[in-house]
């Protein structure tokens, strides 16, 4: 039987999730939640429910989309820990939310907290790989940003989505925690290079004969 704190969460995550861009909405949140429940129960490095709670929860502050700051909904993700009967784990939950992103720039291999590589690894791999290929061009849509500026070292030219790959998603591999977060990284990194590869020879069509 669900645990009702599980169904409540995800209604508080929905609600909070519903100006989220496509590449950060719910479905992110669902990916990421099964990510995390998968790494955790390959490696039982934690309380499964935790994991769900937090997974659930882990964009719920981000002020690019909730209209208000970081720490505004810190309080709201706190507040609704509380009442919620999830006090106990509010503290442990709320410090990975502050740490996980990458923009944080926090390296969760210096914590010895296992929910932090849990949610961490689940969150960057949702960034790589096919889904954050597509990611990446809605979010660069969404911010008007241009595809490709050629000309420009990609690895400076963060302005445009393909400048976004060398200098944000290439290196996610790199900065994964667990053994089965890496494996699956490697994978999706794959289809990453695979992408640009194509995406350079079509940008550069020479005609050939088929």
């Amino acid at each position: 039987m669900t645990d009702q704190r599980i169904e409540i969460t995800e209604k508080f995550a929905r609600q909070r999730m519903k100006n989220y861009d496509s590449g950060h909405d719910w479905w992110h949140i669902v990916r990421v939640r099964k990510l995390a429940l998968f790494i955790n129960s390959a490696e039982a490095l934690t309380d499964p429910f935790v994991v769900d709670v937090t997974a659930l929860l882990h964009d719920a502050a981000d002020s690019k989309f909730a209209g208000k700051s970081n720490e505004q909904g810190y309080i709201m993700i706190s507040d609704f820990m509380e009442k919620n009967g999830m006090g106990e784990i509010k503290n442990q939950v709320l410090d990975v939310i502050k740490k996980v992103s990458y923009s944080s720039n926090y390296v969760a291999s210096n914590s010895d907290d296992p929910l932090l590589w849990i949610i961490q690894d689940a969150d960057r791999l949702d960034a790589i790989g096919a889904i954050g290929i597509a990611r990446a061009f809605n979010y660069g849509g969404f911010r008007n940003n241009p595809i490709y500026i050629p000309g420009i070292e990609s690895e400076s030219n963060d302005k445009s989505t393909i400048g976004h790959f060398y200098s944000k998603l290439l290196k996610l591999k790199d900065t994964i925690n667990t053994s089965t977060g890496r494996k699956i990284a490697e994978e999706r990194h794959e289809i990453l290079e695979s992408f640009l590869k194509q995406f350079y020879s079509e940008w550069d069509f020479v005609a050939y004969n088929r």
